[in-house]
This record gives C-alpha cells, structure tokens and sequence, in this order.
C-alpha cells in the first residue's frame, strides 16, 4: 500500500517535513549563535537544554489531558504559538534586542508548544494510517527527517555565515507557519474513546504521574524505554559534540560544520530506503547490528580531520541511529493499545526530554572541561553497549511488523 496516494498522509507528511527543517535549522543555528556571543559550550548546552525542560516537566500531564480533547485542534494551536514565539525572536534580532536570556526563554515557550504538538500528531499517526502500516508510516516520516538534515544543517551555516541570525531564524519561523497550514487541511475523525470499567485504571488515568509505570509494564516496554533513552541521550550530545569539536577544536567554518552535518541526513537518507529492505529481520539483531554501525560512525569520525571523512563518519552514525529510531518506534506503537497512546507517547518525551538535558550538559561539560574527543568516545561505547543487549534480547525473535498490541495487566 503506497501511503502517500492517501491525501491525509500526504498533509501529515509535509507538515513533518516543514517542522523538522525548521528545527535542523535551529538546532546548528542555535548553539553557533551562543558560541559566538559567549565563546563558552557550556553557556550554549545551557541555552540548547532550555528548550528541553517543558517536555520534561509537562509530558505526563499534558498526555493525560490530551487524551479527552480534539488531537487536530491541540496541534493547531501549538504550531500558531511556536510561529508566533519565533517570528517575535526575527524581530527582536531586527532591533538588535536579543540576548541569551531572551532567546533561552524563547526556547522554553518552543519546547512546550513542540510537547503539545508531538503528542497529539503521534496519537494521530495509527489512525490515519493504520496499525498495520505504522512501520511504512514512521519510515516515511523519518524521510522527511533525512530531507530535512541533508539540506537544513548545510543552508543554516550558510545563511548564518552570510545573511546573519535573523534570516535564519525567518526561515525557522516560516516552517512552523507551514507545518500549521498542514495540519488545517488535514481530515481526522477521533476514535471512539474506550470506556472505563476498572477503578484502578480510572485511578491511575487521574494521577498523570502513575502513568510513567506503562513504559516499564512489561518486558517489551522496558526494552523499548532503556533503548529510548540511548537513542535520544546519543543523537543530542553527539550533535552538539559535533558542533562544538569541528568549530572550536578543529576550526572549521559554519558552512563546513553545517556541511558535516547534512553527510547525517545523506545517511538518514539512504537508511529509509535500506530499512524497507531489511524490515522483515528478526528484530533484536536488527536494532542491535544498527547500534553497533551507529558507534563505528563515530569511531570512523575521531580518527580523522579531513572534512570529507567528517562527512562520512557523520553519515554512517546517523545513518545507522536513524534507522534505529524508526525500528524502536514502530515497535513502540504496535505493542501499544490504543487507548494508552497517549499516556504511552506523553512517558516517552518525559524519557526523551530528561535524556536530552543530559545529553546536551554532558555534551558541554565534558567538552569544555575534558574535550569534546572524550565526550564522543563515551557516546560510542554506550552504543557498543547497547548493541550488545540488543542481540542478547529474548523476545526480539520476530520482525516489528509482526508485533501485536499487548494490554497492560
């Protein structure tokens, strides 16, 4: 089944394909513009981590409340507030009023619209496409991702390099416009929310905190959670790793570090294609041999200064990660039910939120106290690490797509 003859898919597609330029954008822009002011990676994980700590304090109750209201009009609404929230940042640029502060409270505002909008756009995701097409839908959507950090990381150091902080953050601002204007034209009907007859489970659905328990519930779940936070602690510190080491230590331009960032999204790239033809693979060796060619990436990458073998590095680690989110995803919603998709999507970016301010201070601790060499040699081994639990998983002998929803008990 071609996902995108569908039109909703389509809209769905587009709007995640504007979002993630968008924060590719950000996401060198941000940290380079702190360099520059203060000189400092720790200043600049400080101001990176600001955008992390609403999903961390917020995910679990803004799930349950989700949960009751219109998924398409909680989208829309936080799509309006990170357009309006960026385009006052182009302004404040314009009259040469931005400072670290007002762009780490910038961030804050962001990274709670962006909670709103992941949650309630994740819910949306197995009903339009279907559980039984989640695999081609995530893969799709990682896609957009590979679209969005082949070309994002490379124009944001050029725009910066030559047209200056406030034309890259317009054209952040603009992604967010579009991405809204996606989400307006997309048809979602809400399922029929699945009545409560347990007063345990009306309990737990009335105390948002209980609800972290479902991502440890069972086997599955664990194993997903503990790769969760590997995948999203590694993909963070090693961006701003990468940003900090071929900028300061190596001396590298912004274009040139932009561009040593986009060879990710030539790996993430060419891994949607390559996943769609290993998907039938027994899933722990699948994720864990992802793993392992994610940390040589990194290896591959300590061991030279050659801007062209920087780009290669980067392209085998992200390449390899890529993938392996999309596996650690699929698997995530297929052994989900539905009535727990949102309590189950709000604990991830809990998980996913207090990994990343880990990430990103060990990303600028370790590299402006020890050296951004060693920061990167850890991430490597934690991947090596959890390769080696992967293929050593019991209940991974069969494909993701093969996976059933498992009620909780």
């Amino acid at each position: 089944m071609n996902l995108f003859k569908q039109r909703n898919f389509q809209v769905m597609w587009v709007g995640q394909l504007a979002t993630i330029f968008g924060n590719r954008f950000s996401e060198i822009a941000i940290p380079l513009i702190v360099l520059q002011l203060t000189g400092s990676p720790w200043h600049a994980a400080l101001v990176v981590v600001c955008s992390q700590v609403a999903p961390l304090v917020l995910s679990l109750p803004v799930s349950n409340w989700i949960e009751n209201k219109k998924k398409r009009n909680v989208a829309l609404f936080a799509e309006a507030v990170s357009f309006m929230t960026m385009s006052a940042l182009v302004v404040l640029v314009f009259l040469d009023m931005l400072t670290i502060w007002t762009l780490a409270g910038s961030l804050l505002v962001l990274g709670a619209a962006g909670l709103f909008f992941r949650i309630s756009f994740g819910v949306m995701v197995p009903g339009v496409v279907g559980r039984q097409n989640l695999m081609k839908a995530h893969n799709s959507f990682e896609g957009a991702d590979a679209v969005s950090t082949l070309i994002g990381p490379f124009l944001a150091g050029a725009v910066l390099t030559f047209y200056g902080i406030g034309a890259v953050l317009s054209v952040d601002a603009f992604t967010y416009l579009v991405s809204f204007l996606g989400i307006l034209l997309l048809s979602y009907k809400e399922p029929v929310k699945k009545k409560q007859t347990n007063k345990s489970e009306r309990k737990t659905n009335g105390t948002s905190i209980k609800n972290i328990t479902y991502l440890f519930k069972n086997e599955y779940q664990r194993f997903i959670s503990f790769n969760h936070g590997k995948l999203n602690f590694t993909t963070t510190a090693v961006t701003l790793t990468v940003i900090i080491y071929t900028s300061q230590t190596l001396g590298l331009s912004e274009w040139q570090t932009g561009l040593v960032l986009s060879a990710a999204g030539a790996g993430n790239l060419v891994g949607v294609f390559l996943l769609q033809r290993v998907s039938f693979v027994q899933w722990r060796y699948l994720f864990g041999i992802l793993m392992g060619v994610s940390g040589a990436g990194i290896v591959f990458l300590l061991s030279t200064e050659t801007l062209p073998f920087l780009m290669l590095g980067m392209f085998l680690f992200d390449g390899a990660l890529s993938m392996a989110f999309v596996v650690n995803g699929s698997a995530r919603q297929a052994v989900t039910p539905d009535h727990y998709l949102a309590r189950i999507g709000g604990g991830g970016i809990l998980i996913a939120g207090l990994v990343a301010i880990m990430g990103n201070l060990f990303a600028g601790g370790i590299s402006e106290w020890i050296g951004p060499q060693i920061a990167l040699g850890l991430c490597a081994l934690l991947l090596f690490v959890g390769s080696i639990r992967s293929l050593r998983f019991r209940k991974g002998n069969v494909s993701v797509r093969e996976l059933k929803p498992m009620d909780f008990v």
